[in-house]
């Protein structure tokens, strides 16, 4: 098969469709295993387009903060973009290059996402629930605030619930809709939920409009109707990647029943052991990180691990692979919350929301929010296994696999 980095060594993969069929079928993250097969660089076949996949955290950090001057965007509406470009038209997260107009409205949405913080306590109705409804409840809940935390409204939960709800099947035909050939059946599903998501939203932003005080327009000012859908659409895509971190986060708990009556603990007033907190959700983020990957494309000629990176080609930092690797990570696959009280060097290699000038403009926002939800859910629940251990993997379609599972009970009835 033709490889287009020649001397790389390439994930498994294909005649034709390279290694989409793995990354939709896949048990486990197949870029983990080809990492810990091939190394810390390597090709990543996508049948049309190849990218190469990077996983040592000082790669990582070179190419997302220290040297923007040779990985100054993502490439363009080329490999993993072209599917999110057309219907999240142009909002922040589909911004290739970073200009003035780019800079004006990343620091207005930063202003917005740090005068909100998520208030709702959703846990009394996450008892009980099943795991896909837990998520779903999740989705929802992230939807309504993210459009409250920029509109300044917040907006009806029935069409919260459908615009989560049209999220997560967009999501979910990613990998199919790359495939080759033509998909008459996808191609009509995907323009029917993209029209329903763009009417609901459009009719947000027009109230958005109507209201002096929305933060999206305080704080950014001068958009369009059809701009400000853009950028809400553009921050809703997380609903999914932010409610993974929580779901796993419970699965996690409840496999640690010690570190749950830690957490307890140090979540009570007066508590002296409020570090425990930060290390809880740190370790959850490394095992189950928001970002599953982040592209950027090479303008110059470079070198990544030895490897020499060619201009135009597109990398791909793999977070998983960053916040698993040997190096900086001792038993990775462990949850271990305390290894964040051993020094500093984690830093390097931590980067749940991205890193550098581009990483997530909600950051605050969604520490604050997964914090949230797993404390209250902590301080009055009790969250019990269901079945066997697995690996914390989460695999790109924003479905880990295999899937978590466990039960939530008040303390009152454990």
């Amino acid at each position: 098969m033709k490889s287009r980095y020649p001397g790389v060594p390439y994930a498994p993969r294909l005649p034709f469709v390279g290694s989409l069929v793995h990354l939709r079928r896949a048990r486990s993250d197949v870029l983990l295993d080809a990492a810990d097969e091939l190394g810390d660089v390597f090709g990543l076949d996508l049948g049309a387009e190849h990218v190469l996949v990077v996983g040592h955290p000082a790669d990582a950090v070179r190419v997302l903060e220290e040297r923007p001057d040779i990985y100054p965007d993502k490439g363009g509406p080329t490999g993993f973009r072209r599917s999110s470009i057309p219907f999240l038209g142009g909002g922040l997260s589909t911004w290739n290059g970073m200009d003035a107009e780019w800079r004006r409205r990343r620091s207005g949405m930063a202003r917005a996402f740090r005068s909100h913080s998520p208030s709702s306590d959703i846990s009394p109705g996450l008892a009980g629930a099943t795991v896909d409804r837990v998520r779903s409840i999740l989705e929802s809940e992230i939807v309504a605030d993210l459009a409250t935390a920029l509109l300044g409204r917040r907006p009806d939960q029935l069409e919260a619930d459908k615009v989560a709800l049209g999220l997560r099947r967009l999501a979910g035909t990613f990998w199919r809709g790359k495939m080759p050939g033509p998909h008459p059946v996808l191609a009509r599903r995907t323009r029917r939920d993209v029209a329903e998501l763009e009417l609901i939203v459009q009719k947000w932003a027009d109230i958005a409009l109507a209201t002096r005080n929305s933060p999206l327009v305080c704080h950014v000012g001068g958009l369009t109707e059809v701009q400000i859908r853009d950028e809400v659409l553009s921050q809703l895509l997380s609903a999914g990647t932010l409610a993974m971190p929580m779901v796993w986060g419970l699965d996690v708990l409840a496999r640690h029943p010690e570190a749950q009556d830690r957490l307890r603990e140090a979540l009570a007033p007066r508590s002296q052991a409020v570090d425990y907190v930060i290390w809880t959700l740190r370790e959850i983020l490394r095992l189950c990180p928001s970002t599953y990957w982040v592209q950027r494309q090479a303008s110059i000629d470079d070198e990544l691990s030895g490897v020499q990176i060619r201009a135009g080609s597109r990398v791909i930092v793999h977070v998983p692979r960053v916040h698993r690797h040997p190096e900086y990570w001792a038993e990775p696959d462990v949850f271990r919350p305390e290894r964040f009280s051993e020094g500093a060097s984690w830093k390097r290699a931590w980067m749940p929301f991205g890193r550098g000038p581009r990483s997530c403009v909600a950051r605050s926002y969604a520490l604050d929010a997964i914090t949230r939800v797993l404390g209250n859910v902590i301080r009055t629940h009790h969250i019990e296994p269901l079945g066997a251990p697995t690996r914390l993997v989460p695999a790109f379609s924003l479905i880990a696999r295999p899937a978590p599972a466990f039960e939530i009970r008040p303390l009152d009835a454990s």
